[in-house]
């Protein structure tokens, strides 16, 4: 067995873990010569019970570093016992920490995460209710007097609230996995972990985004009816709805939609028309295409699920930039949408190790001046 002497540390011990799951973005968070070391040390992989009985043997478990690890080989790996000699830098507590959240990371990335891209991200301090204002103010310039003295604008009167709960999930490693340095158990679960906050995220973001009756109404003059299906005349009646929009004080609005939000059912379409240069017009001859690359395309398969109210097959929308007027926002504290996991020895009950992860978010609907609805057809 290798040990601190032979030149590891945290760092490399967690490249080795990383290597042996096979992480595929490893060289984004270690450089060359401790992946080069990290294999060199384990050039077979390393195991769960190995990292232990190292992290144990460190911190002056006196039994055989190539034996399985026990209660009391756990008490030393995680820094419960520590020999006459004092404590060791290498810390097993940390080491998973850190590797658990990279792989949590993978399973997180590997989750469409569509909301993300059409929401605001605002960063909270707590888990208060936070509240904006509408950007819709009275900001417009004005020409200055002889005397150079300047007005005050004013932000809208209209507030939006949002604010950030906790979502967590709990899992554990077993003493069967560990002696059988099934290092999958660790890896696995992170990926697992990431991947079910992903999904949290996404429930909370449609479950809001989608049952919408009240937001996108004829009363806020963001709705575009009997539009047909998705096509050149439905784009033409929602972007004219949508740039007829006007601020509280009746003035236009003067901001242009971005993004074309659409079920998956029908993605190839609006792909095709955002990225044909011609199309069917109203004659067999194929048209210029005016709306080639106007639109960014997103598309989730949540948006006609019948899970969630206000699902549709052939409702689209069309929403502005979400840094310039957004629809949704999403809440997360200190600014950390993505999971945070954690990991101790079990309790003193169970022989084995607890992976626990979290995420602190919440959303919220915005301005409803930042997007339009399509019915998409008369049936819906």
């Amino acid at each position: 067995m290798v040990r601190l002497a032979d030149g590891l540390n945290n760092q490399i011990l967690e490249a080795a873990i990383c290597q042996a799951g096979r992480l595929d973005t490893v060289e984004q968070y270690f450089d060359e010569a401790t992946l080069e070391a990290a294999h060199r040390a384990f050039p077979y992989g390393i195991g769960l019970n190995e990292l232990l009985m190292i992290g144990a043997t460190e911190n002056g478990y006196d039994k055989s570093p190539h034996g399985k690890i026990d209660a009391e080989g756990f008490r030393y790996a995680f820094g419960q016992i520590h020999a006459a000699g004092g404590y060791s830098t290498l810390s097993v507590s940390t080491i998973l920490n850190n590797t658990a959240n990279k792989f949590v990371r993978r399973g997180w990335d590997a989750t469409d995460l569509t909301c993300m891209r059409i929401a605001a991200i605002r960063s909270v301090p707590n888990f208060k209710t936070a509240t904006s204002v509408s950007l819709t103010g009275n900001l417009q310039f004005e020409q200055l007097g002889p005397g150079g003295e300047l007005k005050h604008g004013t932000l809208g009167e209209e507030t939006y609230s949002n604010k950030a709960d906790t979502y967590a999930k709990m899992l554990g490693i077993t003493r069967q996995d560990i002696v059988n340095d099934n290092l999958g158990a660790l890896t696995d679960a992170s990926r697992l972990l990431g991947r079910g906050a992903a999904l949290k995220l996404n429930d909370i973001f449609w479950t809001e985004f989608l049952d919408n009756s009240s937001f996108f109404a004829s009363g806020n003059s963001n709705v575009s009816t009997d539009t047909g299906a998705l096509g050149l005349v439905g784009l033409d009646q929602a972007t004219a709805v949508f740039e007829s929009q006007v601020d509280p004080d009746g003035n236009p609005l003067m901001i242009e939609p971005s993004i074309l939000l659409v079920p998956t059912g029908l993605k190839t379409t609006a792909l095709q028309l955002m990225n044909s240069e011609r199309v069917k017009g109203t004659t067999d001859e194929p048209e210029a295409n005016p709306w080639r690359g106007r639109f960014r395309v997103e598309s989730s398969p949540y948006m006609a699920n019948a899970n969630y109210t206000g699902n549709s097959s052939s409702a689209w929308y069309l929403l502005a930039d979400p840094q310039v007027m957004p629809v949704i926002e999403i809440a997360a504290l200190n600014g950390r949408v993505e999971p945070v996991v954690e990991s101790a020895d079990a309790d003193f009950n169970t022989l084995g190790i607890q992976l626990r992860g979290y995420s602190d978010v919440g959303v919220a609907l915005q301005e409803y001046r930042g997007g339009v609805r399509a019915d998409g057809s008369a049936a819906d």
